[in-house]
């Protein structure tokens, strides 16, 4: 059984937008998401994005589009050495009510299955409350990073129903954190 970083897509790997990201043009990798990657696979973590895409179902974008953007991102990765092993992603409204939109465990599971992931020797990383709910509902360790465009008061993230394993402020840190936790192990 493999290890892996499960990694919201949107505020997490990329710049995120009140307004949804709904396409390439407007899809922006931060410059600290490759070296955050490039950590994850020297630690020897299977690398896998679950990401809720709600702009599909609201008609905002199409497939196509967000299969575009993945496109891109893979090809951003492999272009540098990092294998990102999937992406995963619901296209439904929250009121479709789907068991495949976080914080529903569909694509987790169907992730942990088709690559044989050790849920509990494995983090999920995200920039909400439903990507921390996700990944401790899955039994992964979580990490809630601040780089998102949702900000949470010290009292919304204590009324969390899943209170994160660790907060950091973003990928990078994130990435650094879990190698300090790996080298004490």
């Amino acid at each position: 059984m493999h290890k892996a970083i499960f990694l919201d897509r949107d505020g997490t790997l990329n710049a995120d937008s009140k307004n949804y990201i709904k396409s390439l043009d407007e899809f922006v990798l931060f410059p600290i998401t490759i070296p955050a990657l490039k950590i994850f696979q020297d630690l020897g973590y299977k690398i896998i994005i679950i990401t809720n895409q709600a702009c599909v179902g609201k008609g905002l974008t199409t497939r196509a589009k967000v299969e575009e953007i993945h496109e891109y991102l893979l090809n951003e990765a492999k272009t540098r050495g990092i294998n990102i092993a999937g992406i995963y992603y619901c296209p439904h409204r929250s009121e479709d009510n789907c068991t495949c939109r976080k914080p529903q465990l569909q694509n987790v599971m169907l992730a942990a299955n088709e690559h044989g992931i050790d849920l509990a020797r494995s983090y999920f990383i995200g920039d909400s409350a439903r990507d921390i709910e996700t990944g401790g509902r899955a039994g992964c360790r979580t990490i809630f990073i601040r780089s998102g465009v949702r900000r949470y008061s010290a009292a919304q993230k204590k009324a969390w129903a899943i209170r994160p394993d660790y907060e950091t402020a973003n990928v990078l840190t994130a990435a650094q954190l879990i190698n300090r936790i790996e080298k004490k192990a």
